[in-house]
């Protein structure tokens, strides 16, 4: 079928279900980021260094670097997604962190296709819809 778009299909990791495009894509980013480098058999690259950087107490260089991390993983990990927003949403004081992130979805990434872009950007949200 030419002119179809290939996307990329995988398993929910929690029901079993069919995944398909961005909703595979956020379970990826999920994986990748919740993975600590060195501990994944066969992939020791695998993941990011997020975890060494949550024990620290959250200053503007921390926030800057858990960003960086973010980005740099994402790129390495995921050809599909380019990060173009971050945003803290919540920081409470019993150490819970909230960033949301948005940027350009390519179905076709992984073949070296980035023709075919969708912006999943972030949305204009209210304090009280984010629960802060």
């Amino acid at each position: 079928m030419a002119g179809e778009i290939r996307y990329r299909t995988g398993i929910d990791a929690r029901t079993g279900k069919l995944l398909v495009g961005p909703k595979h894509l956020a379970q990826s980013l999920t994986k990748i980021w919740h993975t600590r480098i060195e501990t994944r058999v066969m992939r020791l690259s695998f993941g990011s260094d997020l975890r060494s950087l949550l024990s620290e107490d959250l200053t503007p260089s921390i926030a800057l670097l858990i960003y960086n991390e973010m980005v740099a993983s994402a790129a390495r990990w995921e050809p599909e997604y380019a990060i173009t927003q971050l945003q803290l949403v919540t920081l409470k004081d019993t150490g819970k962190l909230g960033i949301r992130y948005g940027g350009l979805y390519f179905p076709e990434g992984r073949f070296g296709n980035y023709n075919i872009a969708v912006d999943l950007g972030l949305r204009a949200t209210t304090p009280a819809a984010l629960g802060v």
